[in-house]
Formats: C-alpha cells, structure tokens, sequence
C-alpha cells in the first residue's frame, strides 16, 4: 500500500480545520428513534473561527465533496432501515459525505466505505488514534464506487451563530448547518 507523505496528511488537515479550534471542540454525537430504529451520528465540529464559510468552501478539492465534519470519517449508525430524503438505506453503519457544489445546493452522500486507520496513512500517527477512520486524503472518487446513496437536501433557515457546524435529528428532519447556511432532508421510517 503506497503512504501518503506526513506533509499531504498536514496539509489537508490545515485546509480543512480551524487551527484554534481543532483541540477546543468535542466530536459531536446526535442520536434519534426513527420508527423503532436507533440512528446514532458522530461527527467533528470544526470552528469557523475568523474565516467564512464561502472562502473554505473554495479550498474544496475539484469534486467538492467533504467528509462532513473534521478530522475522522463522520458516522451515521441505524438499527434498522431508515429513509433519508426518500432514499431507503438497510441497517448499518455508512460514512457521511457532503457534496457542495460552485453552482449552490448540498447533497448528501451516504457511503459504505468505513475509513481508513489513520495508522494506514501516517506512519507516525500516535498510538491512541491509529485506529481512528479517516476519510480517503487522495479523494472521494476512490470510494464513490461504494456510495449507498446521493440524496439532495434542501436550503433551509439557518439559526444561531453558525460558527460551529451542527449536524441534528430529529421531528422527521436531518439537518447540516455552518456559517450561515443550513440544509437538511427528510428522515423517516421505511
């Protein structure tokens, strides 16, 4: 298996995360019931810290797919099968992307691909997060084959400050929100 240099692995990081907030937000982690079914999210927070949304929207690799969240692979975990935006996904355990395009409009990717061991990708990575899944560095499109579903959301009314980017569910609704800007689907059961 070819490693990605320890200089790829720190720069990703630093495009894709505020500094001052990296070590200052817990994972979030939201849970809810969908009609029997246990759906759990674990996810990092980044901070927007000075920066707007738009201008690291830009930074964005050429398919505009982000992982959700920061740092490890953002997790959606159901029981039981659920619908999200109309799409029926079985119970599992699936990867949580983001696909943010120039022209507006966010769709949710839903994947079955689990990460890689950040160990896989760092040689030097400390002992207590080689485990931890990591999304690919090299891209989405080397585990796009593995996509359970690409759901469209809608714009929805943002609240709060938006400084730190949200993932809820709950009352029939999944919602993304970040600096500003909120989307969310549907989430029911099958």
């Amino acid at each position: 298996m070819t490693r990605i240099p320890l200089l790829a692995v720190l720069l990703a990081a630093a495009l894709a995360l505020p500094a001052a907030a990296q070590d200052a937000l817990p994972r979030g982690a939201v849970s809810t019931d969908v009609g029997g079914a246990s759906v759990s999210i674990d996810y990092g927070r980044p901070d927007l810290g000075d920066r707007m949304l738009p201008d690291l929207l830009n930074m964005l690799p050429e398919d505009r797919v982000w992982r959700a969240g920061e740092n490890q692979v953002t997790i959606l975990e159901t029981s039981g099968a659920v619908k999200i935006g109309g799409e029926t996904l079985p119970a599992g355990r699936y990867s949580l992307y983001l696909h943010v395009p120039e022209s507006g409009g966010w769709s949710l990717l839903v994947n079955r691909h689990q990460g890689i061991a950040l160990g896989e990708l760092w040689d030097q990575a400390p002992e207590p997060m080689r485990a931890e899944p990591w999304p690919m560095l090299s891209g989405y499109g080397q585990i796009e084959d593995q996509e359970q579903a690409r759901i469209s959301l809608d714009e929805a009314e943002a609240s709060g400050d938006g400084n730190v980017f949200e993932i809820t569910a709950g009352g029939g609704m999944l919602r993304f929100a970040w600096g500003g800007v909120a989307y969310q689907t549907t989430l029911a059961s099958p």
